[in-house]
Parts: structure tokens; C-alpha cells; sequence
């Protein structure tokens, strides 16, 4: 249901809500760029630090699966904040962790901490905005994860770089203190309406039982899963193969961010022209095409930034797309389908890092392009497959009444 709130205070609180989502994919993100520091400094392999992502992910998939019908039940306000808060914490505890394993414990926090802020989060934007304007919103969204991919990580990477992979995660803990505190203080309560009907365990298996629905979030799952073969071993597949220093490892983020915010606002503005479902089709192809040169054609440092812009690229005009489209499927019960998706999403982190390693373990680096490309048609398949956008068009047209009315 679209919320009745009035477009200069909805405006505030996508601002607020964009502060959120930044905080969450800044920490989702830091891990890879710092990999190659932190696995020396903690004396493990690179691929065993990669299954810092695996605990974070498998933790924030199971959780989220819970959060959902809570975030429908007491509204999205207080799932942000204590989400905000409890991934905070894990970031200041992943500052001081003295060793791999309990460092593992801090990423496993902070994964519960995003199963329950991202889903509230595009929640919300979906009570906030009809269907017809919800891409461009979720555009939004997009460029608030992109400016972390742009600004913050490399940031983070230079300072792991040249001084701590811990310090790195200090900075981190002060900014998400701010933003704890503008989020406690300017975020307003739900409006009643906003707040579905879905909630309760008996919501989750109403959703699980809806087919296109499960079938559109498989393939979000699948879309992950080729992100994180790839992404997860990014830094040190520019290290090892061109020689890329390791304080300069962010900036691969800063490419990706760049392609994810073209894609993303372009990407979301045409869904809304044009249907979401047809651009969701096209970038899902191109990214299969992108991801696969990248390991294979790309043979040098400057071909192989340029593969990984046009994939971010086609990527964020997918992401936008989908999350507009899921953000739909059932409004009643929105912030569960919004979990499941999340959870969808944290499985498909785990899949990804560790289909990656073992294909990283077996046929090198350019495994990983290839394989990942096979996971993004099977994401594009199963899409084309099950998932009309028509069977919930006339969803908007109710959910615009009573706005009219305000």
C-alpha cells in the first residue's frame, strides 16, 4: 500500500533510508579490497578469508527469513534502527577482533544486522512510491549503495592499505554512529497504512506457496550468486594476474560503484517507461556477457576495468529493476517479501564466494568469468519463465486511491 505521506517529508525519509542502505553495503562490500592485507595480517589464504563473506551471509540469510513478518507486524522505523544498531556494533567488534575466528563472529553479527535493515528499507520505499515511479525511486536507493562503492570503500582500502585493514573498520564504526543518530532522530513512525497485513510465520508460507513470486526471487538468488563468484576474489584477481598495487585495490570498487550508478538511474527510469520486466530481460544478458570477457578476453589492467564498468553497469539497471518488480509482488505482505528476497540474496553471497573458491582452487582465475555467466542465464531463464509483470499491473491503480482522496 503507498503511503499518504506528503512528497517533501517522503523525500526526507528516502533521504534517511538511502543513509541506511549506504551503511549496509559499505560493510557488505569492505571485505573484498582488503582481502589480499587481511589474509596476511591474520596468516590465512585468501580463500579462507573469503569465508569471512560466507558467515556473513549465511547468518543475514537465515535472519532475514524471521525479520520479515516482524517488519510487517511493528512497522519498518524500528527494524531500521536496531538494524542500524546491531551492525554498528559488529563493525566496531570486527576493529579490534585479535584473530580470524572471532573476526568470522564479528562479519556473522553484522550479516544479522543487514537481514534486518535491508529489507525494511526497500519496504518501505515500496510503501512510499506508487509502481509507476518505484524504479526511479529504488534508483535512489542505488545511488546511496554506489556513493559507498564510489567513495567510502576505496577510501577504506587506501587506509588498509597504507596504515590497517582495522582502522578501516574504525572509520567505519564513527560514520555509522552518525548515521544511528539522524535515523533515531528525523526517521518517522509508519503511518498505519503502510505497514501491511502479512504478518506472522503463516505470511512467509503464504509467499513460499505463490510461485512467480518464489520464482522472482530464484532468480534475484541467482543474480547474487554470479555477483559474488566474481566479486568476492575481484581484488586479488587484479593483483595476481596485473600486478595492481594493494593500497589502489578500491578503486576497482570506485569502477564498479560508477557502472552500478549509471546503470542503476538509468536503468530504473526506463523500467518505468518502458516495463521493468524488458530491461530486467536485456541486462541479465549482458551481464552473462560481461562477466564472462572479463576473466577470459580481458588481458590486460585497462580491458579488464572496462569489462568490469559495463558489467556493474547492466548489473545496476537489473538490481533496480528487480527490486521494483519484487517490491510489488504482494503489497499486503511486502516487508516479508522484501526478507525473503534479502535472504535470497545472502544465500546467493554465500553460493557465490564459495562456488568461486572452488572454482578459484580448480581452474584459476579464469574460471571464475565463465561461471559466473552460466548463473546469470539461469537467472534470466527462470525469470522469462514464471514471472509475468502483468498479474499485479492493476495493483498500483488501488494502491494510488487513497493518496488521491489525501
Amino acid at each position: 500500500m503507498t503511503s499518504v505521506l506528503p512528497r517533501a517529508d517522503r523525500k526526507l525519509v528516502l533521504a534517511l533510508l538511502c543513509a541506511a542502505s549506504f551503511a549496509s553495503v559499505f560493510n557488505n562490500l569492505i571485505v573484498s579490497p582488503i582481502l589480499p592485507e587481511l589474509s596476511e595480517d591474520l596468516e590465512v589464504r585468501v580463500a579462507v578469508a573469503g569465508l569471512l563473506v560466507t558467515a556473513y551471509a549465511i547468518v543475514g540469510g537465515v535472519a532475514a527469513i524471521f525479520s520479515g513478518p516482524f517488519i510487517d507486524r511493528v512497522g519498518r522505523r524500528p527494524v531500521v534502527i536496531w538494524g542500524m544498531v546491531i551492525l554498528t556494533v559488529a563493525t566496531a567488534l570486527s576493529s579490534i577482533a585479535p584473530n580470524f575466528m572471532l573476526l568470522m563472529g564479528a562479519r556473522a553479527l553484522a550479516g544479522m544486522g543487514v537481514a534486518c535493515l535491508a529489507p525494511a528499507v526497500f519496504a518501505a520505499v515500496g510503501d512510499l512510491f506508487s509502481y509507476e515511479e518505484r524504479g526511479r525511486a529504488m534508483s535512489w536507493v542505488i545511488s546511496a549503495n554506489t556513493s559507498a562503492s564510489i567513495f567510502g570503500v576505496p577510501a577504506g582500502a587506501f587506509l588498509s592499505g597504507v596504515v590497517s585493514w582495522r582502522w578501516t573498520f574504525v572509520v567505519l564504526t564513527g560514520v555509522m554512529l552518525v548515521f544511528v543518530a539522524l535515523i533515531w532522530r528525523k526517521l518517522p513512525k509508519d503511518e498505519p497504512s503502510a505497514r501491511g497485513g502479512g504478518g506472522g510465520m503463516g505470511g512467509v508460507a503464504a509467499v513460499v506457496r505463490d510461485v512467480p513470486t518464489m520464482m522472482a526471487l530464484t532468480s534475484n538468488y541467482l543474480a547474487t550468486s554470479y555477483w559474488f563468484v566474481f566479486v568476492t576474489y575481484m581484488g586479488a584477481y587484479f593483483h595476481d594476474e596485473f600486478g595492481m598495487a594493494k593500497w589502489a585495490l578500491g578503486g576497482l570498487t570506485m569502477v564498479m560503484g560508477l557502472g552500478v550508478l549509471v546503470g542503476g538511474n538509468v536503468g530504473g527510469r526506463l523500467s518505468d517507461r518502458s516495463g521493468k520486466r524488458p530491461v530486467l530481460l536485456v541486462t541479465s544478458a549482458a551481464c552473462a556477457l560481461f562477466i564472462a570477457m572479463e576473466t577470459t578476453v580481458a588481458l590486460n589492467l585497462a580491458l579488464g576495468a572496462i569489462m568490469l564498468f559495463l558489467f556493474a553497469t547492466a548489473g545496476g539497471a537489473r538490481f533496480a529493476s528487480a527490486q521494483a518488480i519484487v517490491s510489488e509482488l504482494s503489497p499486503t505482505r511486502r516487508g516479508t517479501v522484501m526478507a525473503l528476497n534479502a535472504s535470497g540474496q545472502q544465500f546467493g553471497i554465500v553460493t557465490g564466494s564459495a562456488l568461486g573458491a572452488a572454482v578459484l582452487s580448480l581452474f584459476g582465475y579464469a574460471g571464475l568469468g565463465p561461471t559466473a555467466a552460466l548463473l546469470a542465464l539461469a537467472s534470466l531463464v527462470t525469470y522469462a519463465v514464471f514471472v509475468d509483470e502483468r498479474r499485479f499491473a492493476p495493483e498500483p491503480a488501488r494502491d494510488l486511491a487513497p493518496a488521491a482522496g489525501g
